[in-house]
């Protein structure tokens, strides 16, 4: 019996120091079992997070690419029935020209042909936007001045029926790297929409600062009803509009010429009431 209980006994003759060695082991054995443990845990969390991220970028990339696809090909069909239609318009308008000629002594008539003149202006109008936006060339890039296209179109605003009252300031360099005629009708677009929002006249504020990285910032403010919260996400897609005329391709095309510069444009609403949008151009110069 005494045999079996020395085999038994393990830490017979030890000291109490050297008996608890294996005890201390052990714990630090479980200590570091549960460190590994809890990282393995963290980094499964990590990837699955990373996963879940990565999964989500890919809906949206598929739904970017499936809305580029509908795009190109609702342009692709625009682009063809815009053709169709502006050659039968070339001949309403040189018809129209000669038939005001003959008609010069009837001024009833006259008026008429002016009429009918300003309707085909309307939509070859329609037209060009619809050709436009089906373009996908690139625009030739030149230095430009921001501040002199803003003061043009404004003065041109200023000029026309608009009633509206209109600020510029400028705390940043105005040059960028641009197309001179693209971005002439990105502000004649956003300054017209601006101001057809308050009929009646309003403020219209706009503004070129310094941005990050070397960027220039233009903001065009109004303090009109504001942008639909309906349409707000999807304002900038083509035929999206909440006026009773026009097509919804105006900043359709104010887009495009935006990326086409590598830049990006926003649209919000003020606090303060009104619409607000701003364009951040590199400057490339």
């Amino acid at each position: 019996m005494k045999t079996e209980f020395a085999d038994h006994n393990m830490f017979a003759g030890l000291n109490e120091g050297e008996a608890l060695m294996p005890v201390r082991f052990l714990r630090e054995a479980f200590a570091n079992f549960n460190d590994a443990s809890h990282k393995l845990h963290e980094n499964h969390q990590s990837l699955l997070n990373e996963v879940s991220a990565l999964r989500a970028q890919l809906r949206e990339k598929d739904l970017e690419i499936k809305k580029a696809e509908r795009l190109s090909l609702l342009g692709e069909t625009a682009a063809a029935i815009a053709h169709e239609v502006r050659n039968p318009l070339g001949a309403i308008q040189l018809f129209l020209s000669l038939l005001k000629k003959d008609m010069q002594a009837q001024q009833e008539a006259t008026s008429l042909i002016n009429e009918i003149e300003r309707s085909v202006e309307a939509i070859n109008h329609v037209v060009s936007n619809i050709l436009h936006f089906s373009k996908k060339s690139s625009l030739p890039l030149a230095p430009v001045n921001l501040e002199s296209i803003l003061r043009e179109v404004i003065s041109a605003m200023t000029g026309s029926m608009c009633k509206s009252e209109f600020t510029l300031s400028v705390s940043g360099s105005p040059f960028v790297n641009g197309n001179e005629i693209g971005l002439r009708q990105v502000f004649n677009n956003l300054i017209l929409n601006a101001s057809q929002a308050r009929r009646s006249g309003g403020v219209i504020s706009i503004s070129i600062e310094d941005g990050e990285s070397g960027q220039a910032l233009i903001s065009v403010q109004d303090n009109g009803p504001g942008i639909d919260h309906s349409i707000l996400d999807s304002l900038f897609d083509p035929f999206v509009t909440n006026k009773k005329e026009g097509t919804g391709l105006g900043l359709s095309i104010v887009k495009q010429i935006i990326d086409q510069h590598n830049g990006t444009i926003t649209a919000s609403n003020r606090p303060s009431g009104g619409a607000h949008f701003l364009i951040v151009l590199p400057r490339g110069v």
